[in-house]
C-alpha cells in the first residue's frame, strides 16, 4: 500500500455559518483516479451543448398553479417539462476553461469534490467570496462577527485560511437549495452566477416552483406593529417581471457536461396539498393573533414539484471510462426515515447499470425523525431577504407555535452517526436501513460503493465506516447541521450531508482490492463554519 500524501488531502464537508441566522453546508472528498490516465482527443468527444434549458413560466401562470388544482392540461404539461428538463451550460469549457486537476505523488491525479447546501443562496456574496475570492474572506468574518464573541486566534485563522485554499482547488461542486428568480435572493440565478464567478460549467435541476400565496402576494403580511408589517411586506412583494420561483439543485464542474437528466423521487410529502391545508386552517381563524398567524404562514411553504435526483455525466479523460457520473439529490425532510429509504432505493434502481465511476452527493436529512431539527431563525432565513432584523421579535411571536419549533425525537442515538445498528426497543436507529442498502448494493458491473473507511485514507487517521468519504469525529461523524441551541451539545448536531462513491472496489467493506477512484481524506470544514461568529 502506497503511503498517502495528506498534504493533498481533498476537501470535505462543512456547514459554514456566515451569521447566526444562516448555516451553509460544504462537503467534499478527493477521488483517486490512479496513475494511469486515458486521453480522449477532442475528436472522440461528442459536441457539448453551449446553453440549453426549459421554458420558464410567467407570473400569471405561477398564480394559476398556486390557486388551481389540478392545473389545466396545457399548463400542467409545461410545468412537467420545467420540472424534468435541466438547465445546462458548457460556456466555461467552450471558452477555454480547464480543470485544476490537482495531483500528488502518492495519489496521482485526483478529482477534488465538494458538496454545499447553500440554503437558497441568501448570503450570496459571502458564498461567492469563500469559493472564488478567499483572500477577502477575512473581511467577511470581520463584517459578520458578533461584537460579544471572542476574536479568532492566529492558529484558528490559519486553519480557516488552509481550508479556504483547499476549497479553491475543487473541480466539482454540488449545491442543494439553489434559487433562480426568487425575491428572497434578489431574483439571482444563483447556480449560474456562482458558476460564472468560478468559470465552471453547470447543470441546474428544478425541484420546486415556489407558489406560496405570500411569495405571490396573494396573501399579505399581518402583524400587530404596522410599521414592522410594512417593512416585512417588502421582503415578500414580488416583481412580476423577474419572479420565476425556481428552487433546486445544481452541479458545477470544471469538466464539461455530456448530459444531465432530472428524475422525480417517490413522494414522501406533498408540498402542495399538505401545505395548502395550513392555509385553510389559518384562513378559517383557528389561530388567534396576527403575530402567531404570520409565523405559521412563513413556516408553511406551498410548492409545486417534489424531491428529485439530477444525474449528470461529466467528460473526465482521467477516468477509465472517459466519464464520471454525479448524482445530486436532496432527500425529504418532512417524512419518516422509511420513506427516505424508499427514495434512496429508487436512486439505486436508476443507477444500477452505470459503468462509470460515480458519486452520490447531497443532503440526505438523516435525523432519524420525521422532520429536520430547525429553529425560528432558520424559518425566517428560509423566507426573508434579511431575517436578522426580525429574529428577536420572531422568537417572542413564536410562543405557542410548535410547527416552527421542531425538536428531534431520537436525539441521542443518531446524534452524529446514523450509520450504526438499529436495535429495536434498546437502541433505535431508523436511518440504519438506508445505509445498509447502500452498503449491500452491487452495480451491474460488480462494483460497490466504498465503505472501507481505512484510517490511512481518512482525515486525521480516524477510520471507520465511510470515513474515507465523510469525516469522522471522536463520536460519530463531524456534523453538518447545527441548531441555534444545542443544550450543551446534547442535541441538534447532525450529519445530514453525504458522499457515497462508486469506484472499482468489488466489496464495500473488505480492505485491499482496487483503489482506483477511491475516496480519500474527506474533511468537514467546521473551523470555516465557525469563523464568522
Amino acid at each position: 500500500m502506497t503511503k498517502t500524501d495528506k498534504t493533498a488531502a481533498p476537501l470535505s464537508s462543512a456547514r459554514t455559518s456566515l451569521n447566526r441566522y444562516l448555516l451553509w453546508t460544504l462537503v467534499g472528498c478527493s477521488l483517486l483516479f490512479g496513475y494511469s490516465t486515458i486521453s480522449l482527443s477532442q475528436s472522440t468527444q461528442p459536441p457539448f451543448v453551449r446553453v440549453s434549458g426549459p421554458q420558464t413560466l410567467s407570473f400569471d401562470e405561477l398564480i394559476k398553479l398556486s390557486q388551481t388544482d389540478p392545473p389545466e392540461a396545457k399548463l400542467a404539461t409545461r410545468m412537467d417539462q420545467l420540472l424534468h428538463t435541466p438547465f445546462i451550460s458548457n460556456q466555461a469549457y467552450l471558452g477555454g476553461a480547464k480543470p485544476i486537476r490537482p495531483t500528488s505523488q502518492a495519489l496521482g491525479p485526483y478529482l477534488r469534490a465538494a458538496f454545499w447546501n447553500i440554503e437558497r443562496g441568501i448570503e450570496f456574496e459571502p458564498t461567492r467570496i469563500a469559493l472564488a475570492d478567499p483572500g477577502n474572506f477575512g473581511k467577511v468574518i470581520e463584517e459578520l462577527k458578533d461584537p460579544e464573541a471572542k476574536p479568532l486566534t492566529p492558529e484558528e485563522m490559519k486553519t480557516v485560511n488552509e481550508q479556504l485554499v483547499v476549497l479553491k482547488s475543487i473541480d466539482l461542486l454540488v449545491l442543494n437549495e439553489v434559487d433562480k428568480g426568487v425575491s428572497r435572493t434578489d431574483y439571482r440565478d444563483v447556480g449560474r452566477d456562482l458558476a460564472q464567478a468560478l468559470n465552471m460549467n453547470y447543470a441546474f435541476g428544478v425541484e420546486f416552483l415556489e407558489v406560496d400565496p405570500l411569495n405571490l402576494r396573494l396573501e399579505k403580511v399581518e402583524v400587530e406593529d404596522k410599521k414592522v408589517q410594512a417593512d416585512l411586506q417588502k421582503s415578500f412583494d414580488p416583481d412580476p417581471k423577474r419572479y420565476l420561483g425556481l428552487h433546486g439543485t445544481a452541479v458545477l464542474s470544471r469538466y464539461p457536461i455530456r448530459k444531465a437528466t432530472v428524475q422525480s423521487l417517490p413522494v414522501c410529502h406533498d408540498w402542495y396539498t399538505e401545505e395548502k391545508k395550513e392555509v385553510s386552517q389559518l384562513e378559517s381563524g383557528k389561530r388567534a393573533g396576527a403575530n402567531l398567524v404570520f409565523m405559521e404562514r412563513i413556516a408553511r411553504e406551498v410548492r409545486r414539484g417534489g424531491r428529485m435526483a439530477m444525474i449528470v455525466e461529466l467528460a473526465v479523460p482521467e477516468s477509465p471510462t472517459g466519464a464520471v457520473t454525479v448524482v445530486a439529490t436532496h432527500l425529504e425532510n418532512k417524512c419518516k426515515p422509511e420513506c427516505r429509504r424508499k427514495q434512496m432505493r429508487q436512486i439505486l434502481d436508476w443507477i444500477g447499470p452505470e459503468r462509470n465511476p460515480l458519486i452520490i452527493a447531497g443532503d440526505m436529512n438523516t435525523t432519524a425523525t420525521d422532520s429536520s431539527p430547525t429553529s425560528v431563525s432558520k424559518v425566517l432565513k428560509d423566507r426573508l431577504k434579511d431575517p436578522h432584523a426580525w429574529a428577536k421579535d420572531a422568537v417572542k411571536w413564536s410562543t405557542g407555535a410548535p410547527t416552527i419549533l421542531l425538536m428531534p425525537v431520537n436525539m441521542m442515538r443518531s446524534k452524529n452517526d446514523p450509520t450504526g445498528f438499529d436495535v429495536p426497543v434498546l437502541s433505535r436507529n431508523k436511518e440504519a436501513k438506508l445505509f445498509g442498502d447502500l452498503n449491500d448494493f452491487h452495480f451491474e458491473d460488480g462494483h460497490t460503493f466504498d465503505f472501507r473507511g481505512e484510517s490511512i485514507r481518512s482525515a486525521e487517521g480516524r477510520g471507520g465506516t465511510l470515513s474515507d468519504s465523510n469525516q469522522r469525529a471522536t463520536k460519530g461523524f463531524r456534523y453538518t447541521f447545527a441548531m441555534a441551541r444545542t443544550y450543551g451539545g446534547l442535541v441538534g448536531q447532525y450529519k445530514l450531508d453525504w458522499f457515497f462513491v462508486k469506484g472499482y472496489a468489488d466489496d464495500a467493506e473488505k480492505l485491499g482490492g482496487s483503489y482506483k477512484f477511491a475516496p480519500h481524506f474527506a474533511r468537514t470544514l467546521q473551523e470555516l463554519n465557525d469563523a464568522p461568529a
